[in-house]
């Protein structure tokens, strides 16, 4: 006899099971990451796919594919959104939370996510009157507890919000006094524009919603993504491959981001460039980005230099170039690097540059490749220099001390040294500090060496100190002084 009755439920029950069984099949990394900050960004059809996700790989494909979405320029490595996405998420975890919930999920935080910061805030205390939105006369409405109003301006907003009017606010009431839980008002009326705009916030931040792939960005802005015939010279022998000169190191873009900094320096009877590619690949060997650009020599220790800067987020990566001209490779190079994040906390300095000269280009942009508020360095690639040289040094310093005058205590001692043997006192002297943005401020200066008694073999060593916080830089260098 046959329970036809009993099939649908039989059906349910068996797919209630599947769901959870697939639902499981996420580790803890994924299995509630739309239930975090995140989340606020996702569309309705982006939730109706992100439940249907029943593997890590799955996920990690989707996650991808989400902020590509929302980067301004997708073929770009360093996704503009998702930074400025984080950095909100960490203040309001920083400022919103309460009872041990996360602020980012809190009404606060979800209303920063969507609509950024605001234009301005006004925060009344326990027990007062709140006066009416816009008003300058006393109110007559008690509240239990403080209450916030976060002002927008309309024409501020990307276009997708098509808000119209003078102002947009959105209201929190705090729960009780003291526990720092504010609940957004949706009831009232005034605030209409400003809830329909949080409402249509996921679909203004899909800038690119056709994309069904991630694209392999292109590491370095204004270049292109390399091309297969430059990309299949990476690693091959090239006629420079034993006369190049390679430096490359860590550079300053803000007060918490580094870019890699690359000096590419050929001989003098070396042509010049048409096009210098690269790509950069996890430790595992997955390609994570390409670049392809038309280079400008410079005019280096020994010939032709090259310079890159190319900015990436902290972790560890292998790059690989390849110089070409004439349709063929002159020149290929690879190295590993690890890209160290600045400390968000404390006072900080860069490791120190040395150069054989410094233009003055106020054109250049803090994190262009050797750029140190408007002077851009030539490094030193070797150690031949005649007396009548100079060695510049520049660095960088974060948060640094301040004495008893609110200036900076920052000096540098530089000691010589000929055949092992030490030539006197080591000289001291202050350095002048510039601000270049935020906590973030620059150093530089030069000694020449004409004052040496002779050619020969020399080691100079450098060592900046800050001396309020008592931290320090410090950077050998062997020389081979000629007349």
């Amino acid at each position: 006899m046959r329970l036809t009755g009993f099939h649908p439920i039989v059906v349910l029950v068996f797919a209630v099971f599947f769901a959870a069984t697939a639902a499981a099949q996420l580790s803890p990394e994924y299995a509630d990451w739309a239930d975090g900050p995140a989340g606020f960004l996702l569309t309705k059809k982006e939730k109706k796919e992100w439940e249907k996700i029943a593997t890590d790989a799955e996920a990690e494909r989707f996650i991808e594919l989400f902020w590509a979405r929302r980067n301004p320029d997708p073929n770009a490595a360093f996704n503009a959104f998702r930074a400025e996405f984080e950095a909100k998420v960490r203040y309001a975890d920083e400022h919103f939370g309460y009872a041990g919930r996360r602020g980012a999920l809190s009404d606060r935080g979800r209303v920063l996510i969507l609509m950024g910061r605001p234009e301005g805030a006004q925060t009344r205390g326990p027990q007062q009157n709140l006066p009416p939105v816009g008003s300058t006369g006393g109110g007559t409405d008690a509240v239990e507890g403080s209450t916030q109003v976060w002002f927008y301006d309309p024409a501020k907003l990307p276009a997708g919000f098509k808000a119209k009017g003078a102002q947009m606010f959105f209201m929190f009431y705090e729960e009780q006094p003291g526990t720092n839980n504010y609940i957004l008002d949706r009831s009232n009326r005034q605030a209409f524009k400003g809830l329909a705009a949080l409402n249509d916030a996921p679909d203004v931040h899909l800038l690119h919603p056709n994309l069904n792939q991630v694209p392999k960005p292109v590491s370095i802005a204004g270049a292109g993504p390399a091309s297969p015939e430059h990309l299949e010279w990476i690693g091959r022998e090239a006629p420079f491959n034993e006369t190049v000169r390679v430096i490359n190191g860590l550079g300053v873009t803000d007060d918490h981001s580094r870019p890699v900094w690359v000096h590419l320096e050929l001989p003098a009877d070396a042509p010049p460039l048409d096009a210098i590619a690269g790509r950069v690949s996890s430790p595992a060997g997955e390609v994570l980005s390409t670049f392809e650009l038309s280079p400008t020599p410079l005019a280096g220790q020994y010939g032709k230099a090259y310079h890159l800067s190319i900015p990436l987020e902290p972790g560890s990566y292998a790059i690989d170039l390849v110089g070409a001209a004439g349709g063929a490779p002159l020149v290929t190079e690879s190295f590993e690097i690890e890209v160290h994040e600045i400390p968000g906390e404390g006072p900080w300095m860069s490791p120190l540059e040395l150069g054989i000269s410094a233009e003055p280009n106020q054109e250049a942009k803090l994190g262009d490749p050797f750029s140190f508020g408007g002077w851009h360095l030539t490094p030193i690639t070797g150690p031949d220099l005649t007396r009548a040289a100079e060695i510049v040094f520049f660095g960088f310093l974060v948060r640094p001390g301040l004495d008893n005058d609110g200036a900076i205590d920052l000096k540098a001692r530089i000691r010589l040294s000929h055949d092992g043997k030490s030539l006197g006192r080591a000289l001291t002297m202050p350095l002048e500090t510039s601000k270049v943005i935020g906590d973030l401020h620059m150093y530089g200066n030069s000694i020449t060496l004409s004052a040496l008694p002779e050619a020969g073999a020399y080691e100079i060593e450098f060592e900046v100190m800050e001396g309020v916080s008592e931290i320090s830089v410090d950077r050998a260098l062997p020389l081979d002084i000629t007349e």
